[in-house]
């Protein structure tokens, strides 16, 4: 059966090599645009003689090829001979990765995907939430945050109306005063 889909020289790690011409012998020069080329090692070659695909049943040094088994003679053909790179690299058309093509394996609730800290990667990581932080002094003029906690409780109108200052961030801030200042910990 003939190979169905993306033709394999638009892979950007394979590399079809010269077609070999057989002339009786067992060792023969691999050639890319008639230039001697070496691959990889024998396990990333790829060949058609005949019509059969064959891997395995030869020894690849330096830029040449030596196949094992049957002797082949000018009568056998070599349909293609490819260099399979180190990986194929392929990369999904915009907009075409949708949410159920990820894994959720190892995810739960409440978690997203965040840039790492060395800001060269993905890694999962908690939501945050929107957060409110309404601040007041009491009695004793210390300073009083009041939260939503992360969205689950209501301020009521009349703690609102007793804030001094209001801010509207996400979760997680730590805060504090220092030699007089508000300090927001994130």
């Amino acid at each position: 059966m003939a190979y169905i889909g993306v033709g394999l020289d638009r892979i950007q790690t394979v590399e079809k090599l010269d077609n070999i011409t057989f002339n009786g012998g067992a060792t023969y020069n691999l050639t890319k645009g008639s230039t001697a080329f070496t691959p990889i090692g024998a396990d990333h070659i790829i060949c058609s003689i005949n019509g059969v695909v064959q891997f395995g049943n030869f020894t690849v040094s330096g830029s040449q090829i030596t196949f094992t088994g049957a002797t082949l003679t000018s009568s056998d053909t070599m349909d293609f001979i490819f260099q399979i790179g180190t990986g194929v690299a392929l990369t999904p058309n915009d907009n075409s990765v949708t949410a159920s093509k990820l894994s959720t394996a190892g995810i739960s609730a409440g978690q997203v995907f965040k840039v790492n800290d060395a800001g060269n990667g993905w890694e999962l990581g908690n939501a945050s939430s929107p957060e409110f932080y309404g601040f007041h002094k009491n009695a004793s003029n210390q300073l009083v945050i009041t939260t939503t906690n992360e969205g689950a409780d209501n301020i009521s109108a009349s703690d609102y109306a007793t804030f001094e200052d209001s801010f509207m961030g996400t979760s997680g801030i730590t805060w504090s005063i220092s030699d007089g200042k508000l300090i927001a910990t994130i």
